[in-house]
């Protein structure tokens, strides 16, 4: 079965998506890849990665019969794009955060179920090698029980047009807690602080997450950071395991008796490990329907809606 695939967004991260697309059309993964973006200008940024390029995703499906859509938009978006595509037949790949609210959430979900379509929310670090390892690693006690997770992702970049730190990046740190802790659900997500700019969107924010038995993460993340920063900290009681996100393949383990640095082989880039799985879903290879699973989705949504309404209460006090 040959795959043709759509990007919907050509900013920043459209264009990540884009050149992993060209990446896996060279290994012949992918047939045709198509784009679109409100802004016609971004013809000329795209020309070379694409076969076309629409003003439109109506026009771009007109155009040739297209397997799987990346929805990769700002998220007030998100909600309105997924119901139309929804009665169309590609496979939907959604930036996260799915979409604006839990409530927003269980409706999509609950359509998509019910239509029987299958849709992937792109919570990215749960296809990092290097978080996966780290994963297999504390399951099998290499530093014995897991208590805490620190979580920084720090970046020098200017704030976006919709500059919500909640939603671009603290979602991820809420993710990878759960996904370490073996899904477990918080009990409690609190703001420790955040920091504002002058249109009082959050730009920079600490988060501290509760797990029963005495388990914990605590999530920094931010926009107009001096350095970049993408460390993730997972302490055991009998050591450490320290990966960098930015560097896909290579974790540090630290336990009573020696420290060591681990190199993974065949590293694959989250992203690609990502469309992958949209591809082996279209083809029916996959048990997948919903990734991940609804439960999943559904508890970052609650928890950033928890955290954004706590935000603004803060604001109003």
């Amino acid at each position: 079965m040959t795959v043709n695939v759509g990007v919907i967004g050509c900013g920043r991260w459209g264009m990540v998506h884009l050149n992993t697309l060209n990446k896996l059309k060279q290994q012949r993964l992918v047939n045709k890849i198509h784009a679109c973006d409100i802004d016609y200008s971004k013809e000329i940024k795209v020309s070379g990665l694409v076969d076309s390029f629409s003003t439109s995703w109506e026009e771009m499906l007109v155009q040739e019969s297209i397997d799987v859509i990346a929805i990769v938009t700002p998220l007030e978006s998100h909600s309105d794009l997924i119901f139309e595509l929804m009665e169309r037949d590609p496979l939907l790949l959604i930036e996260k955060p799915l979409c604006k609210s839990q409530d927003e959430a269980i409706e999509i979900l609950s359509r998509v179920q019910d239509k029987g379509k299958k849709i992937i929310v792109g919570h990215l670090l749960r296809f990092h090698q290097s978080i996966i390892e780290a994963k297999k690693l504390i399951f099998s006690g290499a530093i014995g029980e897991l208590q805490r997770i620190d979580f920084t992702r720090i970046t020098t970049r200017q704030p976006p047009r919709s500059p919500n730190v909640f939603d671009a990046f603290a979602i991820h740190g809420i993710d990878t807690a759960c996904f370490c802790f073996g899904e477990m659900d918080p009990s409690r997500v609190t703001i420790d602080y955040a920091n504002s700019d002058s249109k009082r969107n959050p730009i920079h924010a600490k988060i501290s997450v509760e797990f029963p038995g005495h388990k914990e993460a605590s999530i920094e993340v931010g926009w107009r950071g001096d350095n970049e920063s993408r460390i993730i900290t997972f302490s055991g009681n009998n050591g450490t395991i320290i990966v960098d996100t930015g560097e896909v393949g290579k974790i540090k383990i630290t336990t009573p008796n020696e420290t060591m640095e681990r190199r993974l082989e065949d590293v694959i880039q989250p992203l690609e490990r990502e469309w992958k799985l949209a591809l082996d879903m279209v083809k029916n290879n996959s048990n997948y329907k919903i990734y991940p699973e609804p439960g999943t989705i559904l508890r970052c949504m609650k928890w950033v809606d928890s955290v954004k309404s706590e935000y603004k209460e803060k604001l109003r006090i």
